[in-house]
């Protein structure tokens, strides 16, 4: 597992400028915003990418199930419905073909269920996922892994409550390459965007955002692919150059209640 040393954050009541008095023009943040907010950023990376082939996060308020997708954004490597599983369980597709286009989207699939908020809150589903998802020699580790991981994450955001009450957790998969393949093995490179936090207050850091590329590592195992290891390094990242601060906590609390989870790929 991939290590950063923890920052110290203070907490920061406002994510937002307040408008310049007399005017519309929103006022440019002060310095001191774009710090704290960087800072703050730099200590969910540490605390996040210790989740970095353990876990990520995306999923409803309420720590449901992940939903299953209907009219996905995008095929892996547009493959149509080459890339297509054939069954679910616990709600993640799986049955996949023993394909590019399949591994591709099970690698993505796989990573959008380990980065929701039921993975990081609920144990009993986080447990079931990692039997479902990887080889039977991989599960013991994984599951150690992820149970330090995730308390770590979620000691970080100031949260008491085992399953984190009130914490936001969204991802996003950007996309899937194909590193190396046979029928038998293969390498996927999953590119993810996370947002998390707690949008209140008192919280310990502000919402936050961040991009990860995952390596997964799969074989092909009695009819599907089965993940063997995960790693994971920072993924590309864009600036935000135009000079706009973050949304307002109660923007965020809206969009957490009534904006569904990202969609299953493929």
């Amino acid at each position: 597992m991939r290590k950063k040393s923890n920052g110290a954050a203070s907490g920061t009541r406002m994510l937002v400028a307040e408008p310049a008095k007399g005017g519309s023009e929103r006022r440019r943040p002060p310095v001191r915003l774009f710090i704290g907010v960087l800072v703050a950023a730099v200590l969910f990376v540490a605390l996040l990418v210790s989740l970095t082939g353990q876990s990520g996060g995306s999923s409803r308020a309420g720590g449901q199930d992940i939903p299953a997708a209907s009219q996905p954004p995008g095929k892996p490597g547009g493959s149509g419905g080459k890339s297509k599983a054939t069954g679910k369980a616990a709600g993640v597709p799986v049955g996949y073909p023993q394909s590019k286009e399949g591994v591709a989207a099970a690698a993505a699939n796989f990573e959008i269920a380990r980065s929701s908020r039921s993975y990081i809150t609920n144990k009993p589903y986080r447990d079931k996922l990692i039997g479902l998802i990887m080889a039977p020699e991989s599960v013991a580790n994984q599951i150690s892994q992820d149970d330090q991981a995730t308390a770590q994450l979620i000691a970080g955001f100031g949260l008491q409550d085992p399953k984190a009450s009130g914490l936001m957790l969204r991802s996003a998969c950007l996309g899937t390459r194909v590193s190396s393949y046979s029928d038998q093995v293969a390498s996927v490179e999953v590119w993810m965007t996370s947002v998390a936090g707690v949008p209140t207050e008192k919280a310990k850091l502000p919402v936050s955002a961040r991009w990860t590329t995952y390596t997964y590592n799969l074989q092909w195992r009695d009819g599907d692919w089965k993940v063997t290891s995960i790693a994971s390094v920072d993924g590309p990242t864009p600036l935000q150059s135009d000079g706009s601060s973050p949304s307002s906590l109660e923007t965020f609390r809206t969009a957490e209640e009534e904006f569904n989870a990202p969609p299953y790929v493929g």
